[in-house]
């Protein structure tokens, strides 16, 4: 079996929306917090503008270059069946649900309700097309790298 895996470029619109969010929810914690202690005001002190929107910012750009979209193109394996269910359980033990399962195209979301609320800002659904050549899978790195040791190092796969 042949594993070879792609990333794509940092995706800018991902950055964005995940830095919007986490904007949102820093700053929407920190008021809070003020309301709560009897004087709300939008910044803790005068120079809290460097942690209130720098840390946001540069977390989301950290976590969109690292966590990259990918490929994951598996070739040359023996039993197509064997392999798609291997994958198949693999994906579903992370938490997701086959929602668009066409044999040669099947789409992956996240289970639970919040964990779809949150997949429009992380953008981690999973994507398995199946020819009779290769089988891509389309997902974040951090979805596709115990994907990569599970396959690579199967004693099963032969």
């Amino acid at each position: 079996m042949k594993l070879e895996r792609t990333f794509l470029r940092v995706s800018i619109s991902e950055t964005i929306i995940l830095s919007m969010f986490l904007l949102v929810v820093f700053n929407f914690v920190i008021f809070l917090f003020s309301v709560v202690i009897g004087k709300p005001k939008l910044l803790i002190y005068d120079s809290a503008w460097i942690s209130q929107i720098g840390f946001p910012i540069l977390y989301s750009i950290m976590q969109t270059s690292i966590n990259r979209n990918g490929v994951l193109k598996v070739t040359d394996y023996n039993d197509l069946a064997k392999l798609t269910k291997q994958i198949e359980s693999l994906i579903l033990g992370k938490g997701y649900i086959a929602v668009d399962s066409k044999i040669e195209n099947i789409k992956y979301i996240k289970k639970t309700k919040w964990g779809r609320f949150f997949n429009h800002f992380f953008r981690e659904n999973i994507n398995v097309r199946v020819t009779e050549n290769e089988v891509l899978i389309f997902a974040k790195r951090n979805i596709l790298s115990p994907i990569v040791m599970t396959l690579k190092y199967d004693k099963t796969n032969g």
